[in-house]
């Protein structure tokens, strides 16, 4: 998608782009050979320019550029072209203040594997770890888990571009929180853990540190399906962006929802529920 696009150039917006793409230029390369463009001459060089820069950042891997020129909105076209080298991400704190409370548990998954980091284990390996990817997929990360990863690790380096499919979702009219846009997706979860949201993950943790060490796993579980579901909405999600767009762009393969062989305790969710009353 990213050489379809052209509304990461100064001065070109949604209007000037679709423009473009209606007079054939529906490619970088179709900029470059196409004769009697519709731009001042100004424009026109400051695209060529543009253009010659975009094409060695995409050549070179640099996420970082695109994330700078991008409008926020528009940040999932760069999804296919570094989902090479992107880690998704959820984590578990005490609680919604990244001032006063702890982060407990990290969870990732580059398409391959699943990692966990957990609080009084491994956590501190985390920003090592994530110094590998270049871009980061997220739901709510830009105000919830990056400000808490941050004041955790105050000298944390992220990927260097962050999709957050929370705002993406929202611009498909996908809304309900993460576990509401899965249903809407046809992205159900197991059994029981359809019942455990951030409030029973504080309890959990608060049960894995009184000894429980199944409230620990029943944690972990909850927080890797929050991730692994982000691959999947993001494929879904970005094939609904191109279906919007006036040109055709090749779509993603769209995968089924990873399955976790991971152990989690039912009869503890269960039991978490009926003691805590939720509104």
């Amino acid at each position: 998608m990213l050489k379809h696009t052209f509304i990461h150039i100064p001065k070109v917006g949604e209007v000037t782009e679709r423009r473009l793409w209606r007079e054939g230029i529906k490619t970088w390369e179709d900029f470059s050979s196409y004769d009697g463009l519709s731009l001042s001459p100004g424009l026109e060089g400051l695209v060529r320019s543009h253009l010659s820069s975009s094409q060695r950042a995409l050549s070179g891997g640099d996420a970082a550029f695109f994330e700078r020129w991008l409008p926020s909105g528009e940040l999932w076209r760069m999804y296919p072209d570094f989902s090479h080298s992107c880690i998704f991400l959820d984590i578990e704190t005490t609680g919604m203040s990244h001032g006063w409370n702890d982060v407990t548990v990290i969870g990732t998954y580059d398409g391959y594997e699943t990692n966990v980091f957990v609080r009084g284990k491994n956590l501190r390996d985390f920003p090592m770890y994530a110094r590998k990817y270049s871009m980061l997929v997220t739901y709510n990360g830009k105000q919830f888990d990056v400000p808490f990863l941050k004041a955790k690790f105050p000298d944390l380096r992220l990927p260097a571009a962050h999709i957050d499919l929370r705002f993406v979702t929202h611009r498909l009219d996908l809304k309900g929180g993460l576990k509401g846009v899965e249903r809407l997706l046809g992205l159900d979860r197991e059994g029981k853990l359809q019942d455990v949201d951030g409030f029973m993950a504080v309890k959990l943790w608060h049960e894995y540190r009184r000894g429980n060490q199944a409230a620990l796993d029943t944690l972990i579980r909850y927080n890797l399906e929050d991730v692994v579901g982000l691959k999947a909405i993001a494929e879904r999600v970005y094939n609904m962006g191109i279906n919007k767009l006036p040109i055709p762009v090749q779509p993603l393969e769209v995968n089924p929802r990873p399955r976790l062989n991971l152990p989690y305790d039912p009869e503890l969710i269960s039991w978490l529920k009926d003691r805590y009353v939720y509104y």
